[in-house]
């Protein structure tokens, strides 16, 4: 692998990106957050995370205000917050927020299923609540992956072998296809984390990055070859995959068959460039480049904002996010129906 750059060579969000953050202030809340490029990324896998957190952090003190017992949203809220947390540490060099960070991890460790092909995997038990019908128990791959990336930066603090295997255990699932209770499916012959593991695949595309970045960082940080040999696979999938999630205006969120394409909110268009060009600093590939540089570009035209922007608005008519329409919706539509582009 080639050692990532650093942060003074890495890619800055100028261009489509401020663009991006123009229109995020002007828009509000619906589709309003803003991830960076981490600026603390080290070639082991071992120092800052590849997307900042820090924003998604307000105070240094396990648990957050989201969980209540066993109870909380989804696990990828608990993984982003103890990354962001993580790198609070290494920006301020405040044992709290190590602290948190670890009580986060050692959580995430105690909900570790153990046994069977799917030892590691962290079950929610609650069906997911819009957009994609998944019933529990069922798996996340961007959950997993970044469960793993956390542990291991854990690891590297104290050295603790059983934060170790709790990694290599966290990214199981992730070679367990989806139709078996994992969350890998394929892409185009390939294998790719789902984060949602849907049937037929919802391909959701900054869900199945950060999963990669789970399998790397494992590979890298503890020298596990098989997880190394897993992250280039699911890179290639990427990497081939691409003009998949490119509706030649604006980034796909998903590549589900739902009745209209499920564009990429402005946020998460912001962060689909964001990904690639941190994802082309640690493993270096030209469609990776150009493919943000075109997205960052699509940003930057008032028309193409406003084409996503209506149909984003026509999606959540046809695939809303209240539960009991959407079900009623599901039930009311045919069995099959085409996709449109």
């Amino acid at each position: 692998m080639t050692p990532t750059a650093s942060a003074r060579d890495r890619p800055s969000r100028s261009g489509g990106a401020s663009a991006l953050k123009r229109k995020l202030d002007a828009f509000g809340g619906w589709w309003r957050f803003s991830l960076p490029i981490g600026s603390r990324v080290e070639g082991d896998a071992t120092g800052g995370y590849y997307i900042d957190f820090t924003e998604k952090v307000e105070e240094p003190r396990w648990p957050p205000t989201f969980v209540t017992g066993d109870r909380h949203p989804l696990y990828v809220a608990i993984t982003q917050w103890a990354l962001g947390c993580y790198e609070r540490f290494l920006a301020e060099e405040d044992e709290r927020w190590l602290a948190a960070a670890q009580a986060a991890g050692d959580y995430l460790v105690a909900k570790q299923n153990r046994g069977g092909r799917l030892d590691g995997g962290l079950f929610h038990h609650t069906p997911y609540p819009h957009t994609f019908a998944l019933r529990p128990p069922w798996l996340s791959g961007i959950a997993q992956g970044q469960a793993a990336s956390l542990l291991v930066r854990l690891h590297r603090v104290d050295g603790s072998e059983a934060l170790a295997e709790a990694a290599r255990r966290m990214i199981g699932p992730l070679s367990v296809p989806a139709a078996e209770g994992g969350v890998q499916a394929l892409l185009d012959g390939r294998p790719f984390p789902e984060e949602y593991p849907t049937n037929p695949p919802s391909h959701v595309l900054n869900g199945g990055i950060f999963g990669l970045w789970g399998l790397r960082d494992v590979g890298v940080a503890l020298g596990d070859p098989e997880s190394t040999r897993a992250f280039e696979a699911g890179l290639e999938a990427l990497v081939g995959g691409l003009p998949r999630w490119d509706l030649g205006y604006w980034s796909r969120y998903d590549l589900f068959p739902h009745p209209v394409s499920n564009v990429a909110t402005v946020a998460y268009h912001e962060l689909h460039i964001n990904q690639l060009r941190a994802m082309a600093a640690v493993a270096p590939h030209p469609r990776l480049e150009t493919t943000a540089a075109r997205f960052a570009r699509y940003a930057e035209a008032r028309r193409n904002y406003l084409r996503a922007l209506a149909k984003k608005v026509l999606f959540r008519v046809l695939v809303p996010r209240n539960p009991a329409l959407s079900r009623w919706l599901r039930r009311a539509r045919p069995a099959t129906h085409p996709s449109l582009p």
